[in-house]
C-alpha cells in the first residue's frame, strides 16, 4: 500500500530551514533531549548515518532519530565525509560528536562509522532521511530470531511539500513492483545503505568497498548473502523516507520510470538465476 499523503510521524521531523542559522535554539534543545532520554549504553545496535553537505537536510534526520523508541539501548554513529557546510555543526548541536572521515567515497565513510560501533549489529542509514520509531526494532527482529542473516527495508519519498506524495506513486508502484520481483534470487540488488542491517563482527570480517561509486551497500550485500539469508521487511515502521533525488534528477516521474524501465530490462535475466555475478 503506498501513501498518497505523508504520515503524520514522518511530517512533524519536515523541516523547511535552508541554513544553520535559521535554526532556532529550541529545536536543537528539543532534539538533544530526545538522544539523551535513549539508553546507548553497551548498545545491541549501532545505527551509522554517513552524511557530505547536508545542511539543509540533516536535521529532519536527526530530529527522527531522536523520537526512536527501542527494548534494547542503541547508539548513534555520524559520519561526516568532508562536508563544506555546516553538517558537523548541526550533528554537534544536537548532543552527537560526529567522526571526520577525510577519505572521499560511500565506502569509507560506511567503513569509518562502522569501525567506531560497539553495537553487536548495525543498521546503516542515509542523512538526507527520516526513520520512524519501531525502524530499528523491526529491521533487527529476524536475525535475533535467527532467520536472517541481514536484513534489508523499503523507501519511500518525501514530497516537496512535506504532504502530498501524488508526483512519487507511479515510480513508487513500478519499483516496488521490481524490488519484489529480484528479492526472490537477487536481493543483494535492491538493498541500499539507507535501510540494511547485518552483524557487526562479520561485517568487520568483510569490509566495505573502497570507492567513491554508490556500490558499498550492494557489495556487502552479496557477501552476506554468500553466508546466509538476506531477509526484505516490509512493515510500514522500516520504511525508510528519504530525498527523491532520482526523481528529481530525470525531470518527471514519466522519465524516472522510463529510464528505471530500460535500466531493468538490461538486467531481467537475472531475475531468474542465482549464480554470482561477474
Amino acid at each position: 500500500m503506498i501513501s498518497l499523503k505523508t504520515p503524520k510521524e514522518v511530517h512533524e521531523h519536515y523541516y523547511s530551514f535552508k541554513s544553520y542559522e535559521e535554526i532556532p535554539n529550541e529545536v536543537f534543545d528539543r532534539i538533544k533531549a530526545g538522544f539523551e532520554s535513549q539508553n546507548r549504553e553497551n548498545p545491541l545496535i549501532s545505527v551509522n548515518i554517513i552524511a557530505w553537505n547536508e545542511e539543509e537536510s540533516i536535521l529532519n534526520n536527526l530530529s527522527s532519530l531522536s523520537k526512536i523508541k527501542a527494548p534494547f539501548p542503541i547508539e548513534y554513529v555520524f559520519v561526516d565525509n568532508n562536508s563544506k557546510d555546516h553538517t558537523s555543526d548541526i550533528i554537534r548541536r544536537c548532543g552527537i560528536t560526529p567522526i571526520l572521515e577525510t577519505q572521499q567515497g560511500y565506502g569509507f565513510a560506511r567503513q569509518a562509522a562502522m569501525n567506531n560501533s560497539k553495537g553487536k549489529y548495525i543498521l546503516t542509514g542515509d542523512s538526507d532521511t527520516i526513520y520512524l520509531p519501531k525502524w530499528p526494532e523491526k529491521m533487527v527482529a529476524p536475525l535475533l530470531a535467527g532467520k536472517a542473516i541481514a536484513t534489508f527495508g523499503r523507501y519511500a519519498f518525501l514530497p516537496r511539500n512535506g504532504v502530498d506524495r501524488s508526483e512519487y506513486i507511479l515510480y513508487e508502484f513500478f519499483r516496488n513492483v521490481l524490488h519484489k520481483i529480484r528479492s526472490f534470487n537477487r536481493p543483494e540488488l535492491i538493498v541500499g545503505g539507507v535501510n540494511f542491517c547485518f552483524p557487526r563482527e562479520l561485517a568487520l570480517t568483510i569490509g566495505f568497498i573502497k570507492t567513491d561509486d554508490r556500490m558499498e551497500d550492494g557489495q556487502m550485500a552479496l557477501q552476506m548473502k554468500l553466508r546466509g539469508k538476506l531477509k526484505r521487511i516490509t512493515h510500514p515502521q522500516t520504511i525508510a523516507w528519504t530525498i527523491p533525488r532520482r526523481v528529481q534528477e530525470s525531470g518527471s516521474q514519466l522519465s524516472a520510470v522510463w529510464l528505471r524501465l530500460k535500466k531493468e530490462a538490461r538486467q531481467f535475466h537475472l531475475y531468474f538465476t542465482r549464480k554470482p555475478l561477474k
